[in-house]
């Protein structure tokens, strides 16, 4: 798997991540931990995590204590855990398949969750708790990444930035950043790493300094690779043979986006997600990494545009 460099670090990071909110203790612990097994097996060894997620710190604590100095860890402050993380766990698993088919539905979730959960705890005294609570459930002595989580610009203070070069002095965290559900254009920026969302048509603003980790391309890409098949199969067949993907192949799809991801920044690292084992797998064996290095920079331009309704410009000639 091809790697990036850590800011101010001769070391380097794989650049495909497991993304940890799919990890979830309790009754679902066996599917969590095979989740990771497949993970590890394809060579991934960057997590992400957050209190937000549940037991997902709990799950990845457990699975990387013997083995920590081979794994970086992330995780976040700024949004507690939940007061009840298994239901909230049961919930995300129980309601995201009828989600992804009724967008209703996943605001009516969200909405139900939301009250399960408090936000916008960056007060010194609540990232230090929420780093040591999670240092505990990590079962670790430091974290490689600890980003804000969903930073609004009033709650980056003096007193908070002096607390979090605590953190750094201490060894207790090697790199600090901020993460968002939302596109890059509407995250706000702090320290080495910059974690947010990249979805097809997303602005892609330059990052020339740090490391930039995205995610929720297979999420928000399916359903408009999906329809974009169905609408111009002519377009799909032509790039089905300029790029040695079947874009008629369903299993082929999540490595069709990754790769997409990742050659749109060929420094950063992308986030991928699953409930199930061999999807993981099957993604990860198929990403092409000559593309996704930026050897064929005009895949990022025609298969976004494939994916974004300009079939126009996607036309592969």
């Amino acid at each position: 798997m091809h790697k990036v460099q850590i800011p101010g670090s001769a070391a380097e990071v794989c650049r495909i991540g497991l993304g940890g909110g799919g990890l979830i203790g309790g009754a679902s612990l066996r599917e969590s931990v095979a989740v990771f097994e497949a993970a590890y097996e394809a060579g991934i060894r960057y997590v992400d995590v957050a209190p937000l997620y549940g037991l997902a710190e709990d799950v990845v604590g457990n699975l990387v204590r013997s083995h920590r100095g081979d794994f970086i860890v992330a995780t976040k402050v700024g949004i507690a855990r939940p007061r009840l993380p298994g239901l909230l766990s049961l919930l995300r698993k129980t309601l995201r398949p009828i989600a992804v088919r009724l967008p209703t539905v996943k605001q009516f979730a969200l909405r139900q969750t939301q009250g399960l959960v408090a936000t916008g705890l960056f007060h010194p005294d609540q990232v230090r708790s929420s780093l040591e609570d999670s240092l505990r459930r990590l079962k670790t002595e430091w974290v490689d990444i600890l980003l804000l989580h969903e930073p609004r610009t009033r709650d980056i203070t003096p007193e908070l930035l002096r607390e979090l070069d605590q953190f750094v002095s201490s060894g207790r965290v090697r790199l600090l950043g901020t993460g968002t559900q939302g596109p890059a254009e509407h995250s706000i920026r702090y320290g080495d790493v910059w974690q947010h969302r990249y979805a097809p048509g997303d602005a892609l603003p330059a990052n020339k300094l740090g490391l930039r980790v995205v995610h929720g391309v297979v999420r928000h890409g399916l359903p408009l690779l999906r329809a974009a098949i169905a609408a111009r199969s002519a377009t799909a067949s032509a790039m089905s043979s300029r790029y040695g993907f079947d874009f008629f192949d369903p299993d082929a799809h999540p490595a069709i986006l990754a790769t997409l991801a990742l050659a749109a920044d060929p420094r950063s690292v992308l986030l991928v997600s699953s409930r199930h084992p061999l999807r993981i797998r099957r993604c990860l064996a198929q990403v092409n990494w000559s593309i996704a290095r930026g050897d064929t920079p005009e895949y990022v331009e025609r298969v976004g545009a494939f994916l974004t309704a300009d079939s126009t410009a996607a036309a592969a000639r």
